[in-house]
């Protein structure tokens, strides 16, 4: 992973949505910094998180771990992680792995935001 650009917009209703603008590749050491990442923004109370994979040319098991191993904690505190701008070999990649069941995912930045600004809700519960 090349970086990570954090970004906070205010939504609607008050509640902060973070922006997470990641490039490079999520591989198995970039895919821990993500882990942290996400869990920094949550323990800073941002529960809404939109990941903007526009700049990510690949993104590995591991990584596609830590999206499922944090999203319950951030739907239980009332938020979410949402998915956007994959290219088609990471969205092919979410299809062929069926994430599609579990986590949302959107053509632009602007339908993630406006998701969350719409108050939809998350996709139906993890079991535990």
């Amino acid at each position: 992973m090349d970086g990570v650009n954090k970004k906070v917009r205010d939504g609607r209703d008050g509640e902060k949505i973070c922006i997470l603008r990641v490039q490079g590749y999520l591989d198995i050491v970039s895919a821990r910094e993500l882990g942290m990442i996400l869990d920094r923004s949550f323990d800073e109370g941002m529960v809404r998180i939109v990941v903007d994979l526009e700049a990510v040319g690949f993104v590995g098991s591991m990584a596609w771990g830590v999206f499922l191993s944090k999203i319950k904690k951030f739907r239980d505190a009332g938020g979410d992680i949402k998915l956007a701008c994959m290219n088609p070999e990471v969205l092919e990649v979410y299809k062929i792995l069926e994430f599609f069941w579990f986590m949302r995912s959107y053509d632009s930045l602007a339908a993630a935001v406006q998701d969350f600004q719409n108050n939809i809700p998350p996709m139906p519960p993890l079991p535990d």
